[in-house]
């Protein structure tokens, strides 16, 4: 992978770490998880979760995910993360394989968070991508494919994946929000992720592709949700600003067309 892309993605990571793409805040919806670990160790909270990913109920499950992920956003940097790592995300993609709505959801939560925590995620990444790809495609809670969108953008942007393979990720995102009539629970976070890939390819990639990428985000400025509306703005503009700092002309020369066809409408 070219080093210009890699460095882009690196100075990235300190801001993606305090916010990993909308997240569930499990602070609020763990509850007394924290108050009733306050005098463990991280390491004893580790092992509880990760026991409760075993139990046959749901809700246990779910509890040890709320609380997997608040341990890991709370203390990134506790070693025990770093060396159960494949365990973590063996377990996440489990409960997206196996899992009901609500616990798939968790699931994706837990890989995007695990992705940006880990020093080196690629292998781990490596290890779960298909999965994230296929329930993307196939997952019938829109709200889940919204956050695989967000945990397979997360994890393909911090593995440092080079420019084909981010161009495959970016066509199953493209699917989540390609119809006008899309749930905003899948588009609007597809959106999101699309836009924060596109950050990490170079302009001069990013330059042949901006008329049908800029054509396929004009198509949902006039969705019925502002959520979808604005993240297609905003990724509208990332993509001309590509454009513009690679070939100021062929900007220029774009967004004449588009006055033009605004001008017929």
């Amino acid at each position: 992978m070219p080093g210009k892309t890699k460095t882009k993605r690196s100075n990235q990571k300190s801001e993606l770490e305090n916010d990993s793409m909308s997240t569930t805040s499990t602070r609020s919806m763990c509850g007394s998880t924290s108050d009733h670990d306050d005098d463990d160790s991280s390491m004893s909270k580790l092992s509880s979760f990760l026991d409760a990913l075993t139990e046959k109920r749901s809700s246990t499950r779910e509890w040890g995910l709320y609380g997997l992920i608040e341990l890991i956003k709370s203390s990134p940097e506790l070693d025990e993360i770093e060396s159960k790592a494949a365990t973590l995300a063996e377990y996440a993609a489990n409960s997206v394989k196996k899992g009901a709505a609500k616990e798939a959801a968790l699931g994706a939560d837990l890989l995007a968070v695990l992705f940006v925590s880990l020093d080196d995620c690629e292998e781990v990444f490596h290890d779960v991508v298909e999965t994230l790809k296929l329930y993307l495609k196939n997952h019938r809670s829109s709200i889940v494919r919204g956050k695989l969108a967000e945990a397979l953008a997360m994890g393909s942007f911090m593995s440092g994946e080079d420019e084909a393979d981010t161009c495959q990720v970016l066509a199953l995102l493209q699917a989540e929000f390609s119809d006008s009539k899309a749930s905003k629970d899948a588009a609007a976070p597809a959106l999101r992720s699309w836009g924060l890939l596109l950050s990490s390819l170079p302009d001069a990639f990013v330059a042949p592709r901006v008329k049908p990428w800029s054509n396929v985000m004009s198509a949902l400025l006039n969705h019925k949700e502002l959520e979808v509306r604005t993240a297609a703005t905003e990724n509208m503009a990332a993509v001309y600003e590509a454009c513009w700092r690679h070939d100021p002309d062929k900007a220029r020369t774009m967004a004449k067309e588009i006055e033009e066809e605004e001008g017929e409408d």
